[in-house]
């Protein structure tokens, strides 16, 4: 390519030809040294100088704001061969200071920005804007250098239509807009239970379960193709669960999904009287049983997710930024990993998704409890705790085989070895699981900005009524302590 330019230029006749031809070779000999040193993607909106000079389009899924659920020091959850990439992200900016630039939510990927490399993006930000931080100032003016550098560097990462930052966003509204969120800020423990949509087109299973725990549950937590396995529409499954009495939260995933679909799915929810949204990121369907798709970038993350719809519903401002005249209102939420990775990237991560607009938090299914206040403290530590609304998942297993699964496949989830050799070699695994999850209710109830339980049962969602009856769950009433912002109140159990 290189060479043929060069003989282009030798050959080319007239001083315009010969420039765009020089400006080609100079666009080319970039993008192979940006490959070379960074292996460079070329998005055009370049966030190396925030992800220590290390591409995070390179992750197997082009995450552009942190990892996956499943990230861990070992491996990436896709491509075992490969480490994780955003954790190699996060150790570099550890060591060189600068994690807290990795607070910035990012925006997705704008297709007329694609083709210059890293170099190229920043010489055309320097050609529109005139000039770059001068290199002097780092001597005779360090204050300046810095500012001009950082503002240099946002210009190039940032585009107008998204204008995303690292700061924390309260919500806008003053009034819940949901039960499940008055519930929580009048300091009531909650009870969520995750139920599988069907397979097959009927609602008799949700009736069922809404009848069965009718004033025991305070919302069904519909999955959204849980496995990458087909179901039954989440969004059917909410208008069903609303028709029978009980107030759903409807899961988004991002697979598959491109911005407007996911804006336009979520608009429709609230017409219906869906409020509570729970933004997760995909598993790539590569716990399906089937053949598996392919495990490319999605067009959004789930802190993305959050902040587009954030946006849209505080400021009246869709995707493209363009002004909305009447807005939606729901309960956003997050999926938070407590144990996958070390406590302070985990914490790191979840805040950054409450930053993005996520006002309550439901974690993947806790068993390692030392993890967990590990966890908590470095959430504390950063003065996350009090911003959302804690929900922790207690998952029940139906035998040793569904133990196992859950330990090697499911991406977040760590079983400790002490607690699934006691599950594996029960006489009865599945009993067995009820008194792993009954001693962690038990523990939980007394933590402090713990706000609610969700049970993890899938497809023995039967199972909750008994977690309920027995860890006392149905008349608990913690200790409240009033919290800042909107008159929103936290269940915290004083020490």
């Amino acid at each position: 390519m290189l060479q043929h330019l060069a003989r282009q230029i030798r050959q080319g006749s007239g001083l315009e030809s010969r420039e765009r031809l020089r400006a080609r070779l100079g666009a080319s000999l970039a993008k192979r040294v940006d490959r070379l040193l960074f292996a460079c993607q070329t998005c055009g909106h370049c966030l190396l100088y925030e992800t220590a000079f290390i591409c995070p389009l390179t992750c197997t899924r082009g995450l552009r704001n942190g990892p996956c659920r499943g990230s861990n020091p070992d491996h990436c959850f896709i491509d075992r061969t490969r480490p994780c990439v955003w954790y190699r992200i996060y150790a570099k900016a550890e060591r060189e200071g600068t994690l807290e630039r990795l607070l910035e939510v990012n925006a997705p990927t704008d297709t007329r920005c694609r083709g210059p490399g890293a170099a190229m993006t920043a010489h055309e930000l320097c050609r529109r804007h005139g000039r770059s931080p001068r290199l002097a100032d780092l001597i005779l003016n360090p204050a300046r250098y810095r500012t001009e550098w950082e503002a240099y560097h946002s210009q190039q990462r940032q585009l107008p239509w998204w204008q995303g930052d690292s700061r924390y966003h309260p919500p806008a509204y003053a009034e819940p807009v949901s039960r499940l969120e008055s519930r929580l800020r009048n300091g009531r423990f909650v009870v969520s239970v995750e139920v599988a949509p069907p397979m097959e087109p009927s609602g008799r299973r949700i009736t069922h379960l809404a009848e069965q725990l009718e004033g025991c549950a305070d919302t069904f937590n519909f999955t959204d193709n849980p496995r990458g396995v087909a179901r039954m529409s989440g969004l059917a499954c909410a208008i069903h669960a609303l028709a029978s009495g009980v107030e759903p939260v409807l899961q988004i995933q991002t697979r598959y999904r491109g911005r407007y679909d996911l804006e336009s799915e979520v608009v429709g929810a609230c017409l219906i009287g869906v409020r509570n949204i729970l933004c997760l990121c995909d598993d790539a369907g590569r716990l399906g049983p089937g053949p598996r798709p392919p495990a490319g970038p999605s067009d959004l993350d789930a802190v993305q997710a959050l902040w587009m719809l954030r946006r849209l519903r505080d400021e009246g401002v869709n995707v493209d930024g363009e002004a909305v005249e009447h807005h939606p209102e729901f309960f956003l939420g997050a999926i938070a990993s407590p144990c996958a990775t070390l406590p302070r990237y985990a914490a790191l991560i979840t805040e950054k998704k409450v930053n993005a607009g996520a006002q309550f938090l439901q974690t993947l299914p806790v068993f390692d409890l030392h993890r967990f206040r590990d966890w908590m403290e470095a959430l504390d530590q950063r003065n996350v705790l009090g911003k959302a609304f804690l929900i922790v998942a207690v998952a029940v297993f139906k035998s040793a085989a569904h133990a196992r699964y859950m330990a090697e496949e499911v991406p977040g989830v760590v079983l400790p070895p002490v607690l699934r050799a006691r599950v594996e070699n029960a006489a009865d695994p599945h009993r067995e699981s009820i008194d792993v999850a009954l001693e962690t209710i038990s523990e939980l109830k007394r933590m402090r900005w713990v706000n609610g339980i969700h049970i993890h049962a899938p497809e023995q969602e039967e199972v909750a009524l008994r977690l309920i009856e027995e860890a006392g769950l149905k008349d608990f009433v913690p200790q409240v302590d009033v919290m800042p912002g909107n008159g929103r109140q936290a269940a915290a159990v004083r020490h």
